[in-house]
């Protein structure tokens, strides 16, 4: 090297010019062992290696949480999937009664009835039960079969009155998916006020706006009328009983419109109660 105030060339190691006394300054750092570098080396390899598996970890963990994720929703999804298929499966069996129902030609006799609904007619019931609940000619009842108040009966049947001539004058569904959770019927939380049924109205609207079900429909081939009946039930604000009402709402058929509402009240306590 030279010195940088005369310019004499000088070892490489020396600490003073030789010819002109100059202490010999350098920015240059020491340099390193061997040894140092090598530990610095595997120490900067552990900290990126540390550095690949935290990454790693996280990636892993985030996916796992991502499917775990996606799992979780794919069930929720199925339990919502079944619960709608239950439900309309439910609705189209309990709805299968009343279509028949619909479907049955008053007027005629038996051997046409059973041509337009394309169903047999029995003249016995399969279930003790419903011969002691109404008289009938012939009937139909569902395959299935539910549990109302510990009697076991039909989920719905449809049962047929003949007139003198033997032609069918009188159809009534026996709906019993509509009281199967309870005989007395929905519960409300008052007494249903009969001026708010609007007259002139579908049966349709006037369900949907009761939030009532019928469990039994009765269709007269003499004045032309269906008659629908909801049971329900409330607690009574004074007495604290319980009240069970029975809602008969007419519909003029040829119309298709609500004529008539009245109610009467279920006197189930003497039957519960009585000593007879």
């Amino acid at each position: 090297m030279k010195c940088p105030e005369c310019g004499n060339e000088l070892d490489s190691n020396a600490v003073f010019c030789t010819a002109c006394g100059a202490e010999m300054i350098t920015n240059e750092l020491p340099a390193k062992s061997e040894k140092t570098e090598k530990k610095q080396n595997k120490k900067s390899i552990f900290s990126k290696k540390k550095i690949n598996e935290n990454e790693s970890s996280s990636a892993d963990k985030n996916k796992k949480l991502k499917i775990i994720g996606i799992a979780a929703s794919a069930v929720v999804i199925l339990i919502i999937i079944i619960i709608i298929i239950v439900n309309v499966a439910a609705a189209i069996k309990a709805n299968a009664g009343r279509k028949l129902l619909e479907k049955v030609p008053l007027g005629r006799d038996i051997e046409i009835v059973e041509s337009d609904t394309d169903v047999d007619f029995d003249d016995t019931s399969d279930y003790g039960a419903v011969g002691h609940i109404e008289e009938f000619d012939y009937i139909c009842e569902s395959e299935d079969s539910i549990v109302v108040g510990g009697i076991t009966v039909p989920e719905w049947a449809v049962i047929l009155e003949k007139s003198s001539d033997d032609t069918i004058n009188k159809a009534t569904l026996l709906n019993f998916n509509a009281i199967e959770h309870n005989w007395m019927g929905e519960k409300t939380a008052l007494e249903i006020d009969l001026s708010v049924i609007e007259f002139g109205s579908t049966i349709k609207k006037t369900e949907r706006s009761l939030g009532l079900k019928p469990y039994t429909i009765i269709k007269e081939s003499k004045n032309n009328t269906s008659v629908y009946v909801y049971r329900y039930h409330f607690i009574d604000d004074e007495t604290e009983n319980t009240i069970v009402k029975n809602l008969y709402i007419t519909v003029d058929d040829a119309e298709g419109e609500v004529v008539d509402a009245v109610d009467s009240q279920v006197d189930y306590m003497r039957l519960i109660l009585g000593a007879e």
